[in-house]
């Protein structure tokens, strides 16, 4: 059995993200890839057997770091607005980073003419993310430091304001992205408003 190698896992990941920003996901070959990482094609299939789930590894790997983050306040348990805005701050790092936007604007793009594509991502990056926080907002509930009768909405609302219009103008191209400081007000603002809408005081 072929050992697994974690660097050149990386190095995999790396030169796909790279592959697929540069010529999209009809464009990327899994011969470039190799290439570019720089692996032998056994090499790459033995960690990843098609460009599709190489594809969702990539996404998987944007959301890494928000995951992380939402366990770690599942497991430290902070107060629920210093909890969420941790959450909401790693979320809004995520989806207003540059590259996360161009392997948005990617997805778009691609969508007509890979129909499956668009599920693929879906369950590869924003479904963890949902169910991890709808987890830890039924926690909340049940300790009582807010109340909702239905955890998927709320945390959808949640992220749905972190993104919103400002996202929107971001992949439009009529704005770079987010200041720190703006970072900072978008979360502030949302996190208080969702709170105050879940019966949270204090």
């Amino acid at each position: 059995m072929t050992k697994v190698s974690p660097s050149k896992r990386q190095a995999i990941l790396d030169a796909a993200k790279r592959i697929f920003l540069t010529n999209g996901y009809t464009g990327a070959s899994m011969d470039a890839i190799a290439e570019a990482a720089p692996v032998s094609k056994p090499t790459l299939y033995s960690h990843f057997h098609s460009k599709p789930e190489l594809f969702a590894a990539v996404i998987a790997e944007q959301c890494e770091t928000l995951l992380v983050t939402l366990s770690r306040v599942q497991t430290e348990q902070p107060n629920p607005a210093a909890g969420l805005k941790a959450i909401a701050r790693a979320f809004v790092d995520l989806i207003y980073a540059k590259e996360a936007l161009n392997l948005y604007r990617l997805i778009i793009a691609e969508q007509q003419n890979f129909p499956d594509l668009g599920a693929l991502v879906y369950r590869s990056g924003p479904e963890p993310v949902l169910k991890r926080l709808s987890v830890y907002l039924g926690e909340l509930d049940r300790r009582g430091a807010l109340r909702t009768s239905d955890v998927d909405t709320s945390s959808r609302l949640l992220l749905g304001m972190l993104q919103g219009a400002q996202h929107f103008r971001c992949l439009l191209g009529l704005q770079p992205g987010l200041t720190e400081a703006e970072k900072e007000r978008l979360v502030e603002a949302a996190v208080s408003f969702f709170l105050r809408g879940h019966g949270h005081v204090g």
